[in-house]
């Protein structure tokens, strides 16, 4: 009959423009709360961060980077030090909450956002001093955080990043990268508590073993370790980590 609605076929058409309308908010809200994490941390590090220019080495340029921790202080009294992996764009405050639970979800300014922060194992001694010290971060879409850890995943990444900084109130800590691999979360290689140093030297030579790669640094047990995390795509069971020992 003519002029008769045919139902038939406009409420899958009205259905799929609902859950195309839905998904594009979703999208935008995410995309949204990206920006804002991205701001606050490019605000932050504007605020407290001094570079020291014309320099040329690497490690010029690392002596030549300068954080304001006292100001840092005032935003949270979390923070416990600086990240920086210059090529890599990873330039982050650093902080340890109660749990492992809260700066998951939560900024450097303790607001909440799928960003979250770069964190430290809550049982971590804050002065890096432990045998094995974790730093947690998310692996974010647009590349923020700790995503481009995964990168490490070629050599030639290594090749061009073969430490990562990390500045404290009592000076800065450069740590030469080990071993870099991916392991499921319930693998030998989350280990931060050692009953002696024997045990610390076997684990180090566990993930030393594991790494995708020859990276050419030998672990030594007199030194800590810095193992920095972050998820992967190969699914939620597995987690690609980089470990670095305190040079000398």
């Amino acid at each position: 009959m003519k002029g008769r609605i045919d139902w038939k076929f406009i409420i899958p058409f009205l259905l799929a423009v609902v859950v195309f309308l839905f998904a594009a908010v979703k999208l935008g809200m995410l995309l949204w709360e990206y920006y804002k994490g991205s701001q606050e941390y490019r605000q932050i590090e504007e605020s407290v961060v001094s570079i020291e220019e014309k320099v040329d080495s690497e490690e010029e340029v690392e002596k030549g980077f300068f954080v304001d921790f006292d100001k840092l202080r005032e935003i949270n009294p979390d923070v416990v030090g600086w990240i920086r992996i210059e090529k890599l764009g990873i330039s982050y405050p650093i902080v340890q909450g109660e749990d492992n639970n809260f700066y998951l979800s939560h900024t450097f300014n303790k607001e909440e956002n799928k960003c979250g922060s770069i964190f430290i194992e809550a049982e971590n001694s804050v002065d890096f001093s432990d045998w094995n010290t974790f730093v947690y971060g998310h692996n974010m879409k647009d590349k923020s955080m700790f995503a481009r850890l995964n990168e490490f995943q070629e050599e030639e990444t290594l090749r061009e990043n073969p430490w990562f900084y990390i500045y404290t109130p009592k000076g800065t800590r450069r740590y030469e990268i080990y071993s870099c691999h991916m392991a499921s979360i319930d693998a030998g290689a989350f280990q931060y508590q050692f009953d002696e140093e024997g045990g610390y030297a076997k684990w180090q030579a566990d993930v030393k073993g594991r790494s995708l790669y020859d990276t050419g640094v030998e672990p030594n047990p007199t030194q800590g370790t810095v193992t920095l995390m972050t998820c992967t795509p190969a699914g939620s069971q597995y987690r690609f980590l980089v470990h670095g020992i305190l040079a000398e």
